[in-house]
């Protein structure tokens, strides 16, 4: 009869046995540009995610860093961290100084480039380009205002107010 048993699989056995001797030889990080990606050495560039920086035998170095290591009972005098390093170097990535930013403030400074004319064309435009720099109409002003300025008093005399100059014109003729 056929062993059921999940655990009891070889190829599981075998595999977890992978998982756990394995532990912590990763990264989990986002996947990168490259294994060899150019350093660009302009300064006006930004440096995100990897800025080659790694170093190599980067688990063990960053578990010494937050504390993670082998602990001094088991084996005294071995692992002690003033004594021991982790066995690391930085890796040498290639370098790439072809591209760069152009500065224009350095190459040509506003001094040297002050009494040089500028090549535009010296013919006259189709259309003024400051014809409608000036509003044509008033702006800006208070309605309220204006109808207090120019209120006369006396037309309130020579046409009173009636009662169907308040209404509106629709009511006025429904009655």
């Amino acid at each position: 009869m056929a062993s059921t048993r999940f655990r009891d699989d070889l190829a599981r056995r075998e595999e977890q046995v992978r998982h756990s001797t394995f532990a912590c030889g990763y990264m989990i990080n986002a996947p990168g540009n490259g294994t060899r990606p150019d350093y660009i050495e302009d300064p006006q560039f930004r440096l995100q995610k990897w800025g080659a920086n790694y170093m190599t035998n980067s688990v063990d170095l960053e578990s010494n860093l937050k504390g993670i290591r082998p602990l001094n009972r088991d084996c005294i005098g071995q692992s002690e961290y003033t004594n021991f390093n982790v066995n690391s170097k930085p890796i040498q990535y290639p370098n790439n100084s072809c591209l760069y930013t152009e500065q224009p403030r350095a190459i040509a400074p506003a001094w040297e480039l002050r009494d040089v004319e500028t090549q535009m064309p010296k013919y006259e435009p189709l259309l003024n380009p400051q014809e409608n720099v000036e509003v044509q109409f008033q702006n800006n002003v208070s309605t309220r205002i204006l109808e207090k300025d120019t209120f006369n008093p006396e037309s309130l005399l020579l046409h009173p107010l009636q009662t169907e100059d308040l209404l509106p014109r629709h009511y006025a003729k429904q009655n």
